[in-house]
């Protein structure tokens, strides 16, 4: 999960100056490390000797931070400013790693989760905001490039697991990695000027107080909620579905689990194409019609070749998922946009803390395989609140 982009017009050219390049980066680094958890959890599984739930607590406690720092994260930023924001996130992000990296039990590789989500969500907070003010008029295409390479970080997060392990290096050299590049990366941040934000104009409803988001809102709201859940739950348990039920080597299963991070890559850097024929709220329906049949022949494939056909559909279906909606949500909401998009950072954070969780709860009473057949359900779920979302903003 990356932040969306604000507007859904095409992309123009810009001018990627060293400011643009450390967000870029910034953000990268967040996802390298928010969606590494996946790939790692079937070693903490059987190193610690875990259930799928006890397990599950790991993405659960970065789902925890990232909900402490949408409540609390703004009040730092406009205290602190953006340049020392990002650095403490980064560096929070870092230490995080390296807890779960020296972790003798359990409770120490959960606390560094959550400490990598509630401090890492600084990056989160700035870069979106950052881009926006640095590029102006061609801050959709700033935040676009920026999702896409996260993507590309994400799928660096799966190949390295399963490199490093095939060579002997074991699933924590790629921690390391992403802990030498988010140093690397604080280096690079010296001397780079970040514009302090603008002072927001104090209106009638900020803070919840006296406004009130429309009901079309909250049906996109929903959506976001169901489309995330999917999205992270695929994350968090591809390679175990892949290793436990399909017999693939973990190893392996790492790096075939990049498949949907691929897609999600490519699904996201085709979005301008994508949008420029037909309306986000078809785009959105035809997501789900992709996602729908992928996901059942990643499921149900008989061969490797097929379920990684399979997974790399499921991520490309997935793949505009979140921001198309959050976009539209914000839209909808009219003059309270910030009010809208911190509801909309609560959605992500409840869906990563509850479903994955769910789904490894699950698997534990009835099989991964069955756990995993659910996910369809929050698809269709979705589907039917954009449509309640759309009839209500027709209203």
């Amino acid at each position: 999960m990356t932040a969306p982009s604000s507007t859904l017009s095409a992309p123009a050219p810009i001018r990627r100056d060293r400011l643009t390049w450390a967000a870029y980066l910034a953000l990268a680094q967040f996802t390298f490390f928010l969606n590494i958890q996946g790939n790692i959890i079937p070693f903490l599984k059987d190193e610690f000797d875990l259930s799928y739930r006890v397990v599950t607590l790991h993405p659960a406690a970065v789902a925890a931070g990232l909900i402490v720092s949408g409540l609390i994260g703004e009040r730092l930023t406009r205290k602190h400013g953006r340049l020392w924001s990002v650095v403490v996130g980064l560096a929070g992000m870092a230490i995080g790693a390296l807890a779960i990296i020296v972790a003798p039990h359990p409770v120490v590789s959960i606390l560094g989760c959550f400490l990598m989500g509630a401090v890492g969500c600084l990056v989160l907070i700035i870069v979106p905001n950052l881009l926006a003010d640095w590029h102006g008029a061609n801050s959709s295409v700033a935040i676009g490039e920026a999702n896409g390479i996260s993507y590309v970080a994400s799928l660096t997060a799966a190949m390295a697991v399963g490199l490093f392990v095939a060579i002997g290096f074991g699933w924590r050299a790629a921690l390391l990695l992403g802990v030498v590049l988010a140093g690397l990366l604080l280096v690079f941040l010296r001397g780079v000027p970040m514009p302090a934000a603008a002072t927001p104009a104090v209106t009638a409803g900020e803070g919840g107080r006296g406004g009130r988001l429309p009901m079309a809102y909250w049906f996109y709201w929903l959506a976001i909620i169901a489309f995330v859940g999917v999205e992270q739950s695929v994350l968090v348990w591809a390679t175990e579905f892949l290793a436990r039920v399909k017999g693939v080597p973990v190893a392996s299963a790492a790096i075939t689990a990049g498949a949907f991070s691929f897609g999600m890559l490519v699904g996201r850097l085709s979005s301008a194409f994508v949008l420029t024929r037909m309306t986000a709220a078809r785009a959105l329906y035809l997501s789900a019609i992709v996602t729908l049949p992928a996901f059942f022949l990643f499921w149900g494939a008989p061969s490797l070749t097929l379920a990684v056909i399979g997974l790399f559909a499921v991520g490309l279906g997935c793949a505009l998922q979140y921001p198309l909606t959050l976009t539209k949500a914000i839209v909808t909401a009219g003059p309270f946009g910030e009010l809208a998009t911190a509801r909309g950072s609560l959605a992500s954070g409840l869906s990563i803390l509850i479903i994955p969780w769910a789904i490894g709860a699950l698997a534990d009473r009835i099989g991964l395989s069955a756990a995993i057949s659910m996910l369809p359900l929050f698809t269709v779920a979705a589907v039917v609140f954009l449509f309640a979302g759309e009839r209500a903003v027709r209203r």
